[in-house]
């Protein structure tokens, strides 16, 4: 986050290695956030979608990103899906 100079953009972060359903549970007990005002960047390339469809499956809305959020376009896109996913809180990844 540092590199990229993002860290100020979020109010918690964390970095988990592991197991990322036990990662955001962690997160929604330490932070008070509900799962469906988390959004998830998953840069894992292992699978069809990373990690992506069973930390979704808690509420979070997932983007899986195997080459990193490098281009503006990824951070644009999953911000506007963020925008009308939260109307209708329903599980998702992009």
């Amino acid at each position: 986050l540092d590199q990229f100079e993002l860290r100020d953009l979020f109010h918690y972060v964390e970095i988990f290695p592991g197991n990322k359903k036990q990662h955001f549970r962690n997160l929604k007990e330490q932070s008070g956030l509900n799962y469906h005002d988390m959004l998830f960047f998953d840069d894992a390339r292992d699978g069809k979608y990373g990690n992506c469809e069973p930390v979704s499956s808690l509420g979070v809305l997932s983007v899986h990103c195997p080459s990193g959020i490098y281009e503006e376009k990824i951070w644009s896109n999953a911000l506007e899906h963020y925008k009308t996913w939260s109307l209708h809180k329903t599980p998702n990844t992009i």
